[in-house]
C-alpha cells in the first residue's frame, strides 16, 4: 500500500438550513458527505476530484481523511456489497491527509485529488495505473489521525473509461441506452370539500425536479406526470406552481411524456372490481389534463405498469393499442439470467399479438431512497449503471431506471447525475420509444408472475353509489358545466392506489355533500293557502334558485280535488339568484279546502327533490250545485207562496157575516 498525502483542499462546517433550531448542548456529530466528484475518468480528465464537506468536533491535527481505491469490479453482485463496504481483495492505493493540512476552497469543502494515469502517457508512480476500464469502488473514511477510529465512512466509485481501442479485451462498444423515467407526483391538491389546497413541500419538490430539467436541456428523459398534480401546480395561487408548469411545457422538446390516469390507479383492481368504465374515465381525464396545461398529447402506445396485471388487463391494453409495457420485475414470473436483463422481451399471453416489455430495473429503483447524502447517491447511480454497461460492451443494450413515485426529488441528486449521463463516454440517455425501436429484442419470453398483493382495497360499491349519484344530478345542470368536472375528479381521485380506505371514503362522502349543497340551493314554495274563486283558474308556484349557474328541473303538481287541463308537470330552466314562477290552469272538482304537493325532480326524474305542500281553497261552486240551489229555492218559494195564499183565505173567511 503506498501512502501519499492529498492535494491540498479545503475543510468547512456543513450549511445550516434556514430555520434550524441552534443548541449549545449537543455536541456537534463527526460526518462527512459528498459536494461533487469527477464522473468519468478518462479523455480530458485523469484524476478523480473528489470535494468533501466535513463536520468533527476534533481538532485539525488530530483527524484526518483517508480515501482507498479498490480492484475493478466483475460484475452488478460485486457492486452490490462494495455499497456495504464488502470488498473481497485487497486495496490499489490509499492516500490520507490530516485536516490541518487541507486549507478550504470556495465552495468550503475538501478537495482530494486521485491522479490516474494517461493510457498513452509515459510511466508515472505518482499516478494510480490501472488496466482495464470499468468501476472501481473507492471509500472515503473520516477517521482519527494515524489511521486510528474511523468517525464516518461512505463508498463512492471511480469510473475509467479511457479511449477505444485500448489494449484489452474488453474495449468499450455501444453506449448502454438509459431511459430514466422521473415522476412528478404529489398528494391531491383536491380536497373532499371540492377546494384545492397546494401539498407546498411536495410542490416545492416538483419546483425542484422541473428546475434540473431545465437546466439539462439536452438529456433526453421519460416524464411520468400525475395530470392531477400537474393541474393543481397550474391553478395554485403561488407563483413559482405555475412558473414550474410554464418551464416544463417548454422543455419537453426531446423528452418522452407518459399517458397517464388523472391520479394513480391499479387498473387491475378497477377490473376485479367491475368498474373497468372508472378506468376508461381516469385516462380520458388525465389525457385531456395534460393536453390543456403541458400542451403535449401522450401517446397511449407505452405504459409504465403501476400495479399489478392480468391477462384482462393485457387484452383492454390491447384494444387501447398498448403494446410497449414497462414493468416491475417482480411481477413477472422468475427467471435464471446470468446478466441484468437490459433489453426488450416479449410477454407471453393469450392475445397472438404478444406485446414487447421492458423491466425496471429494481436496483436502480433503490438509489432513489431516502438519504442525506444525494449527491453520493447520484454517483452511486451512475457507477451501477457503468457497472451494468461493463458486463457485457459489446453489445447494444439498454434499461430502465423507474424512480419511484414516492421520491422526493432533490436537487443535487438531480444535477450531480443528469451531469454525469450527459457527459457519459459509455451511457445514452433516452426515451422509452428510442430504447423500444433501437435496441434488439430478446428472443426471451416471459410469462406475468403471481406478484405482491395489492393494499388499501378499493370499494367498488361506494364508487358505483357516487357515480349514481353524479349521473343523476348531471341532468340538473348545463352539459358544459364545471361542475360536472369538478365532481367526477373527486370520484376519480377517491379511486387513488396512494390513499388510504378512509381517504377515498372521505372523498365520496364530499362529492355527496356538494350535491347536497347544490340542491339545497332550490326552495320550492312555503306552505301556504291559495283561494280559489272560480271553478276554474290558475295556481303560481314560485321556485328559488340561489346558485350561480342556471339550473333545470321538471316541477310537477298533484291533488286528488283538482284537475290540470294543460298538464300537471313542466320543465323549467332557473335563473341563477333568480325566482322563477310557474302557473298551472286548474279545474277544481269540489269547494273547499285540500292540499296541492308540489315536487322537484331532475330532468330524467332519476333524482327528486323533497316535495312541498299547499292547501287550496275553492270557494267557487259547480254547475250540478247551481241546478240543486236553484231547485232547492224554487221549491221553498213554492211552499212559501202557498203558505202565505193558505193564510189570506182564512183570514178572508172570519171577515165575511154569518
Amino acid at each position: 500500500m503506498v501512502a501519499t498525502a492529498a492535494t491540498p483542499a479545503s475543510l468547512a462546517t456543513r450549511p445550516r438550513a434556514a430555520g434550524a433550531a441552534t443548541t449549545t448542548t449537543a455536541p456537534p456529530v463527526n460526518h462527512m458527505r459528498l459536494a461533487s466528484q469527477t464522473p468519468w475518468v478518462g479523455p480530458g480528465s485523469y484524476e478523480l476530484d473528489l470535494r468533501l464537506f466535513v463536520t468533527t468536533h476534533e481538532r485539525p491535527n488530530d483527524v484526518e481523511l483517508a480515501v482507498t481505491v479498490y480492484p475493478r469490479l466483475r460484475n452488478r453482485s460485486e457492486y452490490a456489497r462494495s455499497l456495504d463496504d464488502k470488498i473481497g481483495r485487497g486495496p490499489l492505493r490509499t492516500i490520507s491527509s490530516t485536516l490541518d493540512q487541507l486549507a478550504p476552497d470556495s465552495g468550503g469543502a475538501f478537495l482530494v485529488r486521485i491522479p490516474v494515469r494517461d493510457p498513452a502517457g509515459p510511466a508515472d508512480s505518482g499516478r494510480l495505473n490501472l488496466s482495464l476500464p470499468g468501476v472501481y469502488p473507492v471509500q472515503v473514511e473520516l477517521r482519527q489521525a494515524g489511521g486510528g477510529e474511523t468517525l464516518d465512512r461512505f463508498t463512492t466509485h471511480l469510473l475509467y473509461t479511457p479511449p477505444s481501442p485500448f489494449s484489452q479485451p474488453s474495449a468499450p462498444g455501444a453506449p448502454l441506452q438509459v431511459a430514466w423515467v422521473l415522476p412528478l407526483s404529489a398528494p391531491p391538491a383536491l380536497q373532499p370539500d371540492g377546494t384545492r389546497s397546494p401539498p407546498a413541500p411536495a410542490y416545492d419538490a416538483a419546483q425542484e425536479l422541473v428546475r434540473a430539467i431545465d437546466g439539462h436541456p439536452a438529456v433526453p428523459l421519460v416524464l411520468a406526470p400525475t395530470p392531477e398534480t400537474i393541474e393543481g401546480l397550474a391553478a395554485s395561487p403561488r407563483e413559482g406552481d405555475r412558473a414550474a408548469v410554464t418551464t416544463l411545457a417548454r422543455d419537453l422538446g426531446g423528452r418522452q411524456v407518459l399517458d397517464a390516469t388523472y391520479v394513480p390507479v391499479s387498473l387491475k383492481a378497477l377490473g376485479d372490481a367491475g368498474l373497468e368504465g372508472e378506468g376508461v374515465a381516469q385516462e380520458d381525464l388525465g389525457r385531456r389534463t395534460l393536453s390543456d396545461t403541458l400542451r403535449v398529447r401522450p401517446d397511449p402506445r407505452t405504459l409504465v405498469v403501476d400495479g399489478r396485471l392480468d391477462e384482462v388487463n393485457l387484452t383492454r391494453l390491447a384494444e387501447r393499442q398498448t403494446d410497449r409495457l414497462v414493468m416491475p420485475d417482480a411481477d413477472l414470473a422468475p427467471v435464471q439470467l446470468r446478466l441484468t436483463p437490459a433489453s426488450p422481451f416479449r410477454l407471453d399471453n393469450r392475445q397472438l399479438t404478444r406485446p414487447e416489455a421492458l423491466v425496471a430495473d429494481p436496483g436502480l429503483a433503490a438509489h432513489f431512497g431516502p438519504t442525506a447524502d444525494p449527491v453520493l447517491a447520484a454517483h452511486q447511480l451512475l457507477a451501477d449503471l457503468a457497472t451494468i454497461y461493463y458486463d457485457n460492451p459489446g453489445l447494444v443494450r439498454g434499461v430502465v431506471a423507474l424512480t419511484p413515485r414516492s421520491w422526493q426529488p432533490s436537487r443535487e441528486l438531480l444535477d450531480a447525475a443528469l451531469d454525469g449521463l450527459g457527459s457519459s463516454p459509455i451511457l445514452s440517455p433516452a426515451t422509452l420509444d428510442t430504447l423500444f425501436d433501437t435496441v434488439p429484442a430478446s428472443t426471451l419470453v416471459r410469462r406475468l408472475g403471481p406478484g405482491p398483493a395489492e393494499g388499501g382495497a378499493l370499494s367498488a360499491a361506494a364508487v358505483r353509489s357516487a357515480r349514481d349519484r353524479l349521473d343523476a344530478f348531471a341532468p340538473i345542470l348545463d352539459a358544459n358545466s364545471p361542475l360536472l368536472d369538478a365532481y367526477q375528479e373527486l370520484i376519480l381521485v377517491s379511486e387513488s392506489a396512494d390513499l388510504r380506505p378512509r381517504q377515498r371514503a372521505a372523498y365520496v362522502t364530499g362529492l355527496d355533500r356538494q350535491i347536497d349543497h347544490q340542491l339545497a340551493l332550490v326552495k320550492l314554495p312555503s306552505r301556504h293557502t291559495i283561494t280559489l274563486t272560480a271553478r276554474t283558474g290558475e295556481i303560481p308556484v314560485t321556485i328559488d334558485n340561489g346558485a350561480d349557474h342556471s339550473i333545470h328541473v321538471v316541477v310537477q303538481v298533484e291533488s286528488d280535488k283538482l284537475e290540470f287541463p294543460a298538464g300537471a308537470a313542466r320543465r323549467i330552466d332557473l335563473t341563477p339568484h333568480r325566482s322563477t314562477t310557474e302557473r298551472f290552469r286548474v279545474r277544481a272538482r269540489a269547494t273547499g279546502a285540500f292540499p296541492l304537493r308540489v315536487s322537484v325532480a331532475s330532468p330524467d326524474g332519476k333524482l327528486v327533490l323533497r316535495p312541498s305542500h299547499l292547501t287550496v281553497r275553492s270557494t267557487a261552486a259547480s254547475g250540478v250545485g247551481v241546478v240543486l240551489s236553484a231547485a232547492a229555492g224554487f221549491v221553498l218559494l213554492t211552499w212559501w207562496a202557498r203558505q202565505l195564499l193558505r193564510g189570506r183565505r182564512a183570514r178572508n173567511r172570519r171577515l165575511v157575516p154569518a
